[in-house]
């Protein structure tokens, strides 16, 4: 039998103790590195969400450095014999993630975003010159940390004896472990029963994964599942963030008030492809078409008609989504149409009526669900003809994603058929509108026709919620605008860029763009972007100019396809487009 040597246990003991003195050190220089989230993330306003972020804090790091000891540095007690190599190892490690960590609290504070593979390639990318040379500053802290890690690693090794007849630190240590079990519990409770001043700290900090525990709460009839997923629909996700939209109060130009506005009419065709209106079955459409602005290169600003509304309305990009119906955040560009005394004539026809038209955008406003799109044309013209001389706005969504989802054929053939009728059913209510625009005149009306989405006839695609193909994302945008010569644009677009051109050429906002969306003015043709962002609740997506598209999803997964989407390798992201996304992705959260 093999004998271990007295000699070698005595000397691993001696540096596993030294190791946890060492691990405490580095939990409590982690703390206070780490306290700097506070100070950059939303603080809370209530007490339990403070309680539980000075939990949090203090339970997540200690159990993030001592896990780390029990993987690295403790294993390492038995293979390494030389204790003054042992402790240099240490010492080194503990540097780098210091150092790494104190990086992640300014990336926090630049991106809201922490560290990761995606992000370190764009600090250090050389196009980025400048970036690249800010970021370096954040590195020479490093010999300073290196001297207190190894000034503190002789003096634990000197005093070790001393220090382990020490007894507070056995209740220090209970008091972590009671903060690590305090804060997941807490996050567990606050998860279950929408607690956001808790839920929004979910990714304040870095590698943290609180938990949940919706199944055993359910298991335990403390929670019902089906009650729990109305309240996300309804209500956002129980972690979206706080908002800080608009920016600034909104200013208009002195005589905007004064001047004669016009009416607006916004018609909405969900699922209607960007290569859909041609005469053959969409004549009158086709030949509205041609009297027109006509944005042949838009994008919608999401993948599903909930993601883009917030895009047509708000003018943000899709992420935003949960938190406008969180906070009930009202459009800016329907506030102001509020103040100016707009009449409203709202018309939906949606099978399943989207949480936002209700709860955010329209909640002063009565809409109209409809079950069919004639219903909704027919309401339409009832409510025009009872229109004065007061100005109006109207929006009228027509349905052909609905109708299409109830057709029974898989073949893609035998889909786009089926597509052609509906084109040709939707062209016929289009009419009757146009006509009974024309009959009062258009000389004082806007009119926009876009879609939400449009449609694959691939029914895998319809199904996919991370499907991006341009038959879903690329949209008509026509805009009718008095006195205004025709035109062909084709400069890539996006539906953000609706509600800032409505502000500033309708309502003559003076406030800079970046006080209250995303997205540019239509009629700035001189603006830099050559690319739009697209998003869901999981992934951005870049669509540049040529049609090619770049994901990339909040963990750091990146993927690339082509403009006939298909996914190719990409030996180098653009490091660069995907800076310009963290800087803009984020700005109308609360800090």
């Amino acid at each position: 039998m093999l004998k271990i040597p007295r000699q070698y246990w005595e000397a691993t003991s001696q540096k596993i103790a030294w190791g946890h003195w060492f691990a405490f050190f580095n939990i409590i220089v982690a703390i206070l590195i780490g306290s700097r989230y506070a100070f950059i993330a939303d603080w809370p306003a209530t007490l339990i969400g403070k309680v539980y972020f000075f939990l949090n804090i203090l339970g997540h790091f200690s159990f993030i450095v001592f896990a780390l000891y029990l993987l690295i540095l403790f294993p390492l007690s038995f293979i390494i014999k030389n204790p003054y190599t042992f402790r240099a190892v240490g010492v080194v490690l503990s540097t780098i993630g210091l150092t790494l960590l104190l990086l992640d609290t300014e990336i926090f504070n630049r991106f809201h975003l922490h560290l990761s593979f995606l992000v370190w390639n764009i600090l250090i990318n050389p196009d980025n010159g400048d970036l690249a040379r800010n970021w370096e500053r954040f590195f020479v802290p490093m010999p300073l940390i290196f001297l207190i890690v190894m000034l503190f690693s002789r003096w634990a090794w000197e005093k070790l004896r001393s220090l382990e007849r020490q007894k507070w630190i056995r209740k220090a240590a209970y008091f972590l472990m009671f903060c690590f079990i305090a804060s997941h519990l807490l996050y567990a409770w606050a998860d279950a029963y929408f607690y956001r001043p808790i839920t929004v700290q979910k990714a304040n900090l870095p590698l943290s994964y609180p938990m949940t525990a919706r199944t055993f709460l359910e298991k335990n009839q403390l929670l019902n599942r089906d009650t729990y997923s109305e309240q996300v629909n309804s209500s956002g996700r129980v972690d979206a963030p706080y908002l800080n939209y608009p920016k600034q109060a909104l200013r208009y130009s002195p005589h905007a008030a004064s001047d004669e506005k016009p009416n607006i009419l916004l018609i909405n065709i969900s699922g209607l492809r960007h290569d859909a209106i041609r005469a053959e079955d969409m004549p009158s459409l086709a030949a509205f078409r041609q009297q027109t602005l006509d944005f042949e290169n838009a994008y919608s600003g999401g993948n599903n008609p909930n993601m883009a509304l917030v895009g047509l309305f708000y003018g943000l990009n899709a992420n935003y989504f949960d938190s406008l119906l969180s906070q009930r955040a009202p459009s800016v560009w329907i506030e102001r149409m509020q103040q100016l005394q707009y009449q409203f004539g709202l018309f939906v026809t949606a099978p399943l009526k989207s949480p936002l038209y209700n709860r955010s955008l329209f909640q002063q406003q009565r809409l109209n669900f409809n079950g069919s799109n004639q219903q909704s044309t027919k309401q339409w013209l009832d409510w025009y003809q009872q229109q004065s001389d007061k100005v109006w706005f109207s929006y009228l969504q027509y349905d052909l994603l609905g109708v299409m989802a109830n057709y029974p054929a898989q073949d893609p053939e035998a889909q786009q058929q089926y597509y052609r009728l509906q084109l040709q059913e939707i062209d016929r209510q289009l009419t009757q509108v146009l006509a009974g625009l024309q009959q009062k005149g258009l000389d004082n009306t806007v009119v926009i026709v876009t879609a939400d989405q449009g449609y694959s006839y691939h029914t895998e695609n319809n199904r996919n919620q991370n499907y991006f193909g341009r038959d879903r994302i690329q949209v008509p945008l026509l805009i009718a605008l008095p006195q205004q010569t025709p035109q062909k644009i084709s400069k890539i677009s996006s539906q953000m860029d609706l509600v800032p051109t409505v502000m500033q050429q309708l309502f003559q906002v003076e406030n800079p763009q970046q006080d209250y969306t995303q997205g540019n003015d239509l009629f700035d043709l001189q603006h830099s972007d050559d690319w739009v962002l697209v998003a869901n609740q999981r992934w951005n997506v870049i669509v540049t100019a040529n049609g090619e598209q770049y994901h990339i999803d909040s963990q750091g997964d990146y993927k690339e396809y082509n403009a006939q989407y298909q996914q190719i390798d990409s030996a180098k992201p653009p490091l660069a487009l995907f800076l310009q996304l963290f800087n803009r992705d984020r700005n109308f959260l609360l800090d």
